[in-house]
């Protein structure tokens, strides 16, 4: 059987309509990479269905997860070499989204041929570009290269949040609200009023607060068996289009932290990456990379969990926010405080 392959890039490319509009000319995380296998998986983002998998080589694809046809999901199929199979009538797509194969007729029009995204594999993620293919360079990429230095111990972990990315952005960017929706975990009653300095850069913004002689949050004290007073350091950076990333710590008092040295204390360097999923909801992935007790199996279990729920207060207050702010038909404004300096 002879096959006719058409391609015609207006429609190979053409977007899925979305819901709401996002900042598509962006890298947003996918997935982390050992999610992605040759075991095809489905992800909706930003209000788009996509279907997630390896070639044989080992380069990750990324194609809207809907034949053309009758639309059966293509992430309940089969990969052929470096295709995957639509599983309804077995129409078979590549990488690039090219169609090859109808098995009921030789023509293959041009309709046939579906989306795909440009897909990096980097810094322990699978990045997606939702705009023009033309513009994806991956130097935009967010620098997260701490998530896979050698010389740090990871924890990891990733949630589906129920609310927009930019309401669980914004608390990201807000450190006033830890002692008191974190008061049992990462919180200190003296941040809320520890001086501030804000920075900004051409593509983000960030902030550094110092809280001096102050007793360790629940997590830090666990963490570094501190039993007195520390010096914490709290320093945050927002790259677009939805990564912040955290570099935190605590040393004990007169241990030369605030001057510079923080080789008496623990410092933990985290991010969290949003990616809208569908409607209002979030995926947030997150990652947190130690400098201390490297190795220590035990203690990353004890971390992961502390991290986890820590993230899940968040989500209680978030998606209590969120679903305020659904049913706000008043139209009252907000009232921004002083906390609110960078988001």
């Amino acid at each position: 059987m002879s096959v006719t392959i058409s391609i015609e890039p207006a429609i190979a490319e053409r977007p899925v309509a979305p819901t709401v509009s996002y900042p598509y000319s962006q890298w947003y995380a996918a997935a982390f990479s050992d999610e992605v296998t040759r075991t095809p998986m489905a992800r909706t983002l930003l209000d788009q269905r996509i279907v997630l998998y390896r070639t044989e080589a080992g380069d990750p694809a990324a194609l809207v997860d809907r034949c053309p046809h009758r639309r059966a999901p293509l992430s309940q199929g089969a990969l052929v070499g470096d295709q995957i199979e639509c599983p309804f009538h077995g129409m078979l797509f590549g990488p690039d989204g090219t169609c090859s194969r109808i098995p009921c007729q030789d023509v293959i029009p041009p309709a046939a041929h579906i989306r795909s995204y440009p897909a990096v594999d980097r810094h322990g993620h699978i990045w997606l570009w939702f705009g023009a293919p033309a513009d994806a360079a991956p130097d935009l990429i967010p620098d997260l290269h701490w998530l896979t230095d050698p010389s740090l111990t990871p924890v990891k972990g990733m949630m589906l949040i129920k609310a927009n990315y930019l309401t669980v952005l914004d608390n990201l960017l807000d450190d006033t609200h830890l002692p008191f929706v974190h008061r049992n975990s990462i919180g200190t009653p003296k941040m809320v009023s520890a001086p501030i300095d804000v920075q900004a850069g051409n593509d983000w913004v960030g902030f550094s607060r110092w809280t001096l002689d102050t007793p360790p949050s629940a997590v830090h004290a666990r963490a570094g068996g501190f039993t007195t007073n520390v010096d914490r350091w709290f320093n945050v950076r927002f790259v677009k289009p939805s990564t912040v990333t955290i570099d935190v710590g605590s040393a004990p008092v007169g241990t030369g932290a605030p001057e510079g040295d923080r080789s008496k204390g623990i410092g933990l360097f985290s991010n969290g990456t949003l990616t809208p999923g569908a409607g209002n909801t979030t995926w947030y992935f997150w990652h947190n990379a130690r400098n201390f007790a490297l190795g220590d199996e035990e203690l990353s279990r004890a971390l992961h969990t502390d991290m986890v729920n820590t993230f899940l207060e968040d989500s209680v207050i978030v998606e209590a926010v969120q679903e305020v702010v659904d049913g706000d038909n008043d139209l009252i404004p907000q009232v921004n405080i002083a906390g609110d300096v960078v988001s």
